[in-house]
């Protein structure tokens, strides 16, 4: 070997060192967008599809080259800086996306992210996430490591800084210019002639972004993120975010004007002038009801039945989304937004505030801190006197009776300010059904000390679980129509009982998809909701009806003459039809449901049948409905109107 021979091979492998760092910056980042692809594309198509869409990869390959151009056109410590910022923040992005996915099929929007606090205590969830899940977070954090520490030296000159100016103009237009080519597949689609397109169309879902996951199928992880961060972050700092809501409430007003007034029909005032306890049974499944459930199923078979009733989710925040619906009359908006940034707003057509109005006092009660979902603010802004926490009443030696919806009637303060004199709204907030399903959980472990016998009663540990916290909402109930007849208001009180959403909390989605009758996951959203009288007469609707319908509902059945239009209907107004409509663009309607993530059709009831009409109608019926519904919470609305 010749003496330079060494010196030969080292600069080889120097050489080679650099040139696979630096085609590991752009191969990084892509990798990224792969990842998501993983679990947010793959297994996303619908049986009768030709082939799965690949531009969710096309857009990540194109912003690999973007992203790497801007690192390369700094100099030194700042390139390795900014790459370390960029690509780390990528794969968090991802790894929050694809997580939330996992869990509700759906995406989040940036803004969604202040909820991360709230969902801290279930974060016992991600044990159940795939192997593959944390393997690939793994080897992307891995691989960020390695580029780092060997970050190429590379001497920054204006050759090279005109190069990478040049790859990232041209990455920036190929971005800008791409989601032109997947607006041709909307050909396909006869729109039926809004300004906007339908819901189900690329270009509609590019353009208003009503659905995150949606936006995402159509341009990919990154650029889904950049038109979030424009929208939701940069936007709203602008003159032209001010102009857009002026017109918003014009927009509104022609969507009103549209509809025929319902008027009074043969269930109005009904109810009228009695107290009324709204009850939100967190996670209390249809198929939960039967057996262990006799308390439930007698008022549901003695009281109006809403046997086709659904919650869609138009925010990340299910829960709080269908609490917020049910008492304003509309959803959080579906492009994303802190709920918390519009305690401000005008809600003077909520359900509080018309009955307070009337002479009602209207309280809420929840076990849970005021600051969890900021409902010690909200609900004073929703029109409650106030948002009543069970954690003020309790004591060291009684903190674990917090684990019992019934002790809102077992503390005396509690029970005093429930029965408080006069006319009343009182709105509970139950948790005993509250995810998770397995037996070490804390909600779980207390039921079991009372109710031993579910410990393997079905040889399923969430099965077990699931039924096991359905009794104890079974208990709430009972106790509940006990109290209301010892305090001698049980003849002058209507009971309303909503779900705020299936039991996505079960791992085991083959089992709910199996308890629950269906066969796909959009009819899962079908959850339990009845009205109870003691001298009503049993009523079963079967009218496919959802969340937004349930407070112009109880106003007519409570004979309140509201001065606010709604986007929801009353149930028994003759000329609605009904319909559910979900953010993703799917809907249900005249026996028909159409599943927009995975393209399929199902027929409900015989003879239901999807013809153009049908097609066309719900087509220009979803834009509408999904663009109106952010727009009075975004535009505030109400406090214009009425």
């Amino acid at each position: 070997m010749s003496c330079d021979a060494a010196p030969q091979t080292a600069e080889k492998k120097r050489v080679f060192w650099k040139s696979w760092t630096v085609l590991g910056i752009p191969v990084s980042f892509f990798l990224v967008e792969v990842f998501a692809f993983c679990f947010l594309s793959l297994g996303q198509t619908g049986e009768g599809e030709t082939g799965m869409s690949f531009w969710p990869l096309l857009f990540g390959l194109v912003w690999a080259v973007l992203l790497t151009g801007v690192v390369m056109l700094l100099p030194g410590l700042a390139r390795r800086i900014a790459y370390g910022a960029a690509y780390f923040l990528g794969v968090v992005y991802a790894g929050v996306q694809t997580g939330y996915f996992l869990m509700f099929r759906e995406m989040v929007w940036l803004s969604d992210f202040r909820y991360a606090s709230e969902g801290a205590d279930y974060a016992d969830v991600l044990l159940s996430f795939p192997v593959g899940w944390y393997l690939g977070l793994l080897g992307l954090i891995g691989l960020g490591v390695l580029l780092l520490w060997k970050f190429p030296r590379i001497r920054w000159n204006w050759r090279r800084g005109l190069a990478a100016a040049g790859v990232t103009s041209v990455a920036v237009a190929a971005a800008a210019l791409l989601p032109n080519l997947v607006f041709l597949q909307d050909r396909e689609i006869q729109y039926a002639g809004s300004d906007y397109g339908r819901a189900q169309s690329a270009q509609a879902a590019y353009e208003n972004m009503f659905n995150a996951h949606r936006l995402y199928q159509v341009c990919g992880l990154y650029q889904c993120g950049a038109k979030d961060f424009y929208a939701n972050v940069v936007f709203p700092l602008t003159p032209g975010y001010a102009a857009a809501q002026e017109t918003a409430h014009d927009t509104i007003d022609d969507y009103f004007a549209q509809r025929q007034p319902s008027g009074d029909n043969a269930m109005t005032g009904k109810l009228a002038g009695k107290n009324v306890v709204l009850v939100l049974m967190e996670s209390m499944d249809d198929w939960m009801i039967g057996e262990h459930t006799p308390t439930l199923k007698r008022l549901m078979a003695e009281g109006i039945n809403f046997t086709s009733f659904y919650t869609p989710g138009f925010s990340s925040t299910r829960t709080f989304n269908t609490e917020f619906c049910i008492n304003t009359g509309s959803f959080l908006s579906s492009q994303g937004g802190y709920a918390f940034d519009y305690v401000n707003n005008n809600f003077q057509q909520s359900l509080a505030s018309q009955l307070t109005a009337l002479g009602y006092s209207a309280k809420e009660f929840h076990y849970n801190s005021p600051a969890f979902y900021s409902r010690g603010v909200f609900a004073p802004a929703l029109g409650y006197e106030e948002y009543v926490s069970y954690e003020d009443y309790v004591t060291e030696e009684t903190e674990k009776n917090l684990y019992d919806d019934q002790f809102v009637f077992d503390n005396e303060d509690l029970s005093a300010d429930f029965f408080r004199n006069g006319r009343k709204l009182n709105f509970l907030v139950t948790r005993s059904a509250h995810l998770s399903y397995v037996y070490n959980e804390v909600l779980s472990y207390w039921g079991l000390q009372k109710y031993p016998e579910y410990r393997g009663m079905t040889g399923n540990e969430e099965e077990d679980c699931a039924y096991l916290k359905a009794r104890l909402v079974d208990d709430l109930f009972a106790r509940l129509l006990e109290e209301l007849e010892a305090h001698g208001e049980l003849e002058n009180t209507v009971i309303v009982a909503v779900t705020d959403h299936y039991t996505y909390g079960v791992q085991d989605q083959d089992l709910v998809l199996e308890r629950s009758g269906v066969t796909d996951s959009l009819l899962l959203e079908k959850t339990p909701c009845f009205i109870w009288s003691a001298d009503m007469e049993p009523l079963e609707v079967d009218k496919i009806l959802n969340t937004t319908d349930l407070l112009p509902t109880l106003l007519n059945l409570l004979g309140v003459d509201s001065a606010y239009n709604y986007l929801g209907h009353d149930a028994f107004d003759p000329e609605y039809e009904g319909c559910a409509i979900f953010s993703n663009g799917s809907w249900i309607a005249q026996g028909v449901a159409y599943n927009a993530n995975t393209k399929q059709t199902f027929f409900l009831t015989e003879g239901a049948e999807l013809t153009a009409e049908l097609q066309e109608e719900m087509g220009e019926a979803v834009n509408d409905f999904i663009r109106v519904n952010n727009l009075i919470l975004q535009s505030d609305y109400y406090s214009r109107s009425g």
